[in-house]
């Protein structure tokens, strides 16, 4: 919204609620005040601006204090992948190369890298290969996000077909999970391993009877991510398109908003903050003393 005021523009972008209050407060301030020179209006406006200014400060704030835990979060997951990947077998520089490459993918889109980590720990202690594991987890997630439900539907559904791939194949319930998901991205996958796209539940049998195996499927995902079939983008685009959003717009903010602050915290490191945690917890003692 722009508002003319002599010859100053204001173009203000906050919900109407917001506004109004700042104008409604903004006009007693000025009244109570007894501000007789130049615009009413005018000088509303000033004190609007700041209100809003000093409004958005404070949202500001509230998102860096919301996001702490989750950098900290981050910064453990980065500093303790290559860790746990060491003790199934993988080299610390398969792991940098596998968690770098997770963590710039998942930009603007709305997955975080714990969840990433988490699932490519479970893939690489089945199949020994970080690396492929690595495509395996942003292919499946892309399709899960094409798909466009609900983000609890699509963690339950990442979840059911880790177990799958853990175990071999996929029985009734999981691989329905699957299907709730992400419905139309299947369909692309039944048609791309020949199955037509009425065949989703006859490829589902297929996997369930082992005459499909799952890395058969899992292949099948990496390929669509990356070629897609005849018709259809890919799946990384398809994910892209489906999370154009407000509600994603404001999950991918927070996202950044972590990444800059782990950034902070890794640049402090973390034997340092270890030693601020302990000096204020020795301050705290001696205020008990």
């Amino acid at each position: 919204m722009a508002t003319q005021v002599g010859e100053a523009t204001i173009k203000l972008s906050f919900d109407g609620k917001t506004l109004n209050a700042s104008l409604a407060n903004a006009e007693k301030e000025v009244e109570s005040g007894g501000k007789k020179s130049g615009s009413k209006w005018a000088n509303a406006w000033s004190v609007a601006a700041g209100n809003l200014i000093s409004s958005g400060i404070n949202k500001v704030t509230s998102a860096i204090s919301n996001n702490i835990d989750n950098a900290i979060a981050r910064v453990d997951t980065l500093n303790n992948f290559p860790k746990v990947m060491r003790n199934i077998g993988i080299s610390g520089d398969e792991a940098e190369k596998a968690i770098s490459k997770m963590a710039d993918k998942l930009q603007g889109i709305p997955t975080n890298l714990d969840t990433a980590a988490a699932a490519v720990q479970r893939f690489t202690s089945k199949n020994s290969d970080v690396a492929k594991s690595t495509d395996m987890f942003l292919a499946l997630n892309n399709a899960m996000l094409a798909g466009g439900m609900s983000t609890e539907m699509q963690a339950t559904a990442l979840e059911q077909i880790s177990q799958s791939y853990a175990k071999g194949k996929p029985d009734m319930m999981e691989w329905r999970s699957l299907l709730q998901a992400m419905p139309a991205q299947a369909r692309q996958l039944a048609i791309a391993m020949g199955f037509g796209a009425d065949g989703i539940e006859d490829l589902g049998e297929a996997l369930r009877k082992g005459d499909v195996t799952m890395d058969d499927f899992m292949n099948t995902v990496i390929q669509l991510n990356e070629q897609g079939i005849e018709g259809f983008d890919n799946f990384e685009t398809q994910a892209k398109n489906a999370t154009g959003g407000i509600q994603s717009a404001i999950s991918i903010m927070n996202s950044r908003i972590t990444q800059g602050i782990s950034a902070v915290i890794d640049e402090i490191g973390s034997e340092n903050i270890t030693e601020i945690a302990v000096g204020i917890g020795n301050a705290f003692k001696s205020v008990g003393k």
